[in-house]
Parts: C-alpha cells; structure tokens; sequence
C-alpha cells in the first residue's frame, strides 16, 4: 500500500519549492538536499550550519494500491493527476515529483502539466526510464531545458530535471535551478506573471492540498476496483 505526500515549503529566499511523492520516505531526501544546497544561501553568518526552511507543511493521503502496469496512462488517470497538480502549483517555482506518481509502471505523468506550467521547474525522480534502474550506475541527473514562452526573446529556460533518488542528486539539482534562475534574470529572462499568472497566486494551503491529493487517490481507489471487478472471474 502507498500514501500521497504533499508538502509545501519556503525557502531562506522566498523562494517556494513543493515535493509530490507516493514514497513518503524519500521526504527527508528532499529536506536534506534543500539544507545543503541553500546553507551558503539562508543570509547566516555560519555557513557551517545547514538551511532551515521558512515555514512548511506536509499533508499526506489514505493508503492505496497502485494502479496495476499498462503500455500507456490511461485518459481518466491523466487527467486526474493534471488536475491534482494544477491545483497544487499556484505560486510554486520549484516542483519536485514522482517520475511515475500512482501507477506501478515507469510511465511520464508529468510531460502534460511540465508544458501547461511553464513558469515552474521540474525535478522528476523514481524515473529507471531515463536514469536506468541499477542506483551503482544512475547518474545524479539528466537536465534539459525548454523555453518557458512563446513569446519575447525565450530566453528563460524552464529545467526539467530526471534525477537519481537520494539527497546528494536532489541538492544538485537545486543548485543548478537557482543558479540557471540567475543567469537568466541577468539577461532579461524573468518569470512573466502576465502570461502564467498562476505562478504569482498564494501557495494553497493545507486543507486545499489534502482535498487535492484525496481527490486524486479516490479516483485511483475507484479504478483500482473497477478493475478487479472486470478480472474476477464470473460465477456460473
């Protein structure tokens, strides 16, 4: 059985990262990585001490079974999951996700919302499909970059980070969007809250990112059933 984890938190920077898991005990992965990339970054004094967060919250889901491995994401799955995430995202610069969140097979259930959110950067982990699934040879990471918009210069790059699980890989990959966020303000590459206005939103608070999350694990609850109803064999 898995549980759905959610949690929200602001960095030394104001800056706002979430992390969106079915493997609940990868979250201290997440919050070590973050307290080693960011503790040169918090404004101390004492760059021997790790980064705290400026505040935080984690929510977490009832228990469930993973929907069963198929070639392709089934449409209703999709869907859902587009429409957790997007309402999950308001406000958030830095999303980290489960590759193949829900489903036991390594299926890509974030190329839909990487492109309707372009103003957020994507650390992907649990992802054997791009990193391999052999953890003595995976890389830390796979980046790529795409331009956040259409229009202007595209000079902005949205990352999208495949990234081997565990701390070390996460911490590198927040350094390498911190640091690209820079470069590209310093050439006119800003987030441009007129074109994704979701982005400058207030973060969802914790009772909306527990209906989110519900909402999603009854849909896979309800298919999951829906499914071992149509395998049971039939009585004669």
């Amino acid at each position: 059985m898995k549980k759905i984890l959610f949690r929200s938190c602001e960095a030394a920077d104001g800056r706002k990262f979430a992390f969106l898991t079915d493997q609940p005990e990868v979250e201290e992965c997440f919050d070590n990585g973050y307290k080693v990339a960011y503790k040169d970054r918090d404004g101390s004094n004492n760059p021997e001490l790790l980064a705290h967060w400026n505040k935080e919250y984690t929510v977490s889901s009832e228990a469930f079974s993973l929907l069963p491995d198929t070639d392709e994401i089934p449409a209703e799955v999709q869907s859902a999951f587009t429409n957790m995430v997007s309402g999950l995202i308001k406000g958030i610069d830095v999303l980290f996700c489960d590759y193949n969140l829900g489903v036991e097979g390594d299926l890509p259930m974030c190329n839909e919302v990487m492109e309707l959110h372009k103003s957020t950067d994507f650390v992907l982990f649990s992802c054997a499909d791009i990193v391999g699934d052999d953890p003595s040879v995976q890389p830390y990471m796979v980046s790529y970059a795409a331009p956040r918009y259409k229009t202007g210069a595209q000079v902005s790059m949205q990352h999208r980070i495949y990234c081997k699980t565990e701390a070390f890989a996460f911490c590198q990959s927040i350094n390498a969007i911190v640091v690209q966020r820079k470069k590209d303000n310093l050439i006119g590459g800003h987030i441009r809250t007129d074109l994704d206005p979701y982005v400058a939103e207030p973060v969802v608070d914790e009772g909306a990112a527990k209906q989110a999350i519900d909402r999603f694990v009854e849909m896979v609850q309800r298919l999951n059933g829906d499914i071992k109803t149509l395998a049971a064999p039939q009585a004669s």
